[in-house]
């Protein structure tokens, strides 16, 4: 599937879009939210080459774009097999579903450079 198809699907799917910029002129981010029970899968894209994406705990003091800890996440790969890869994570609570709590990395959140 192309990206294009796949934002689609994420989009079909539930993931709630918002757009970020640093400043009037840029860099812009576009984030993608899919709020679960207690956590949520969150994608972040910077171009079609650098994208990541992360399932993080969810709570009233938790901002899941600037997450501390996460249950999984996927490094800063192209749009498409990110997309891909967070669009086949296991639900939570199921068996495949990531369950370990760890630091999330420096890099992931919605932070612009």
């Amino acid at each position: 599937m192309t990206a294009d198809a796949l934002l689609d699907l994420a989009g079909e799917r539930g993931f709630r879009w918002r757009r970020f910029r640093a400043g009037r002129h840029g860099p812009e981010l576009l984030a993608g939210v899919y709020q679960w029970a207690d956590c949520a899968d969150v994608l972040v894209i910077r171009d079609a080459e650098h994208a990541h994406a992360y399932r993080a705990p969810t709570g009233p003091a938790i901002d899941v774009l600037a997450p501390t800890h996460v249950y999984w996440w996927y490094g800063d790969y192209n749009l498409v097999w990110t997309l891909r890869a967070v669009l086949t994570l296991a639900p939570p609570g199921e068996p495949d579903a990531p369950a370990h709590l760890t630091v999330a990395a420096p890099a992931i959140g919605a932070r612009l450079p």
